[in-house]
């Protein structure tokens, strides 16, 4: 399935517009429609809460439906996936209804289903409207204009979080990756990375793939209790693991490394550490026993963040995106601080030194992003490093305003 971005004057025009294209997608054919989106009805419906939440429920149907096909779209409306099915339609939407009432996320999620024949609503079914959590108004309604109130907002937001930091450990930390990575590359520019929109500058990696990645990574996780955390070479053989996982879960063999040694040495900082602030020390521990056995052969230099502990990140990069909420920001200031050794090894010193002078400059200039997006993808500018130190970013802004409830949890379960 392939799915056009639809744009329009008002919210209330594009969930018209898209209606008629999903009754379109269906006519003439047998199985099931389903489209998978967000019930947020605030401005910016492609804030990351959103989307982990639309990627969580993804994934668990992935599990639960034999999926004939899939796509995306990633427009006003926020992060939605068009799901093909063989199932009969009144069951889906049955089971849909069923997350929508009793899921933990189901409040953040909405799904339609549709049959050649017909829509298939909770009316049709026998259910009563379905109302707003937080105004308790028709969801439909709601979700034709669009909520200001930065109480909306917050309570939404917080129930999503109150998510990520609750269940059993390994749950916790594999939502919390997911998390880091679904803020990282679903938003509306790459600046020469992959995207929901943009294909990015590398020919092996996409956002269709990015996914599977995910899927692949969030399931390892489950496991990373049973590694050794105090032992490097323990560690590094469960990042060889993840990796390879990935890249059977892509069909590629290019490497995974940076990015999962990356992410997996926060979570291996964050089990270690007895305070926020220790997971930098563990972090820095590990590097030391990493060069000591040799083991960062691809590239070191790409590493060299680590032997401090990955300080930025905790003193720079998560205080200006705790202080400014805005991914999109945040990316561009490690963009403008971080020597990305992605895009040194195949642009060059010249094309890095205009990327940090053009990103530090446009920081806050939101209307002048586009023309950094175009000149990164016309330079074949691929900030790999900075968009993995992002999602770095984002799971220890997570950790870090809920450390103690996660450490508390993780205590609890010790015993």
């Amino acid at each position: 399935m392939n799915i056009v971005q639809l744009t329009s004057e008002s919210i209330r025009e594009l969930r018209q517009k898209r209606v008629s294209i999903m009754k379109s997608m269906i006519d003439d054919q047998d199985g099931s429609l389903l489209v998978l989106g967000g019930s947020f009805a605030g401005d910016d419906r492609q804030r990351n809460v959103v989307s982990y939440a639309v990627f969580t429920i993804f994934f668990e149907l992935w599990e639960r439906f034999n999926m004939e096909s899939w796509s995306y779209t990633f427009d006003a409306e926020g992060l939605i996936f068009y799901i093909k099915l063989e199932e009969d339609a009144k069951g889906i939407k049955d089971t849909m209804i069923h997350y929508e009432d009793h899921h933990p996320l189901g409040f953040a999620i909405d799904a339609e289903v549709y049959c050649k024949n017909q829509a298939w609503t909770r009316s049709s079914l026998g259910y009563a409207e379905r109302l707003d959590e937080y105004y308790k108004t028709p969801l439909k309604e709601l979700m034709d204009d669009i909520v200001e109130d930065p109480k909306y907002i917050d309570n939404y937001t917080k129930r999503v979080e109150g998510y990520i930091v609750k269940g059993d450990k390994q749950t916790i930390l594999s939502n919390i990756l997911v998390y880091g990575y679904v803020s990282a590359f679903t938003k509306q520019l790459g600046f020469g990375m992959y995207g929901p929109n943009y294909k990015g500058s590398n020919d092996q990696m996409n956002f269709e793939k990015f996914i599977h990645l995910v899927r692949a990574y969030k399931d390892e996780v489950h496991r990373i209790f049973s590694v050794n955390s105090n032992s490097v070479l323990d560690i590094y053989h469960f990042q060889e693991e993840v990796q390879s996982k990935i890249q059977r879960a892509v069909l590629n063999q290019q490497s995974y490394q940076y990015t999962v040694f990356m992410t997996s040495i926060v979570m291996f900082g964050f089990i270690n550490s007895r305070g926020y602030a220790d997971i930098t020390k563990q972090i820095k521990k590990f590097a030391e026993g990493f060069e000591h056995h040799d083991l960062l052969k691809e590239d070191p230099k790409r590493y060299g963040i680590m032997q401090n502990g990955m300080r930025e990140v905790f003193n720079q990069y998560v205080p200006f995106l705790q202080k400014n909420k805005s991914i999109m920001s945040t990316q561009l200031y490690i963009m403008s601080r971080h020597d990305d050794q992605a895009i040194l090894l195949h642009n060059g010193e010249q094309a890095l030194l205009k990327v940090q002078f053009l990103s530090k400059n446009l920081i806050f200039k939101e209307d002048k992003w586009p023309e950094l997006d175009k000149f990164c993808t016309s330079g074949y500018i691929y900030p790999h490093d900075a968009t993995t130190l992002l999602a770095v970013t984002c799971m220890l802004d997570i950790m870090q305003r809920y450390y103690l409830k996660i450490k508390m949890l993780f205590d609890t379960q010790n015993y």
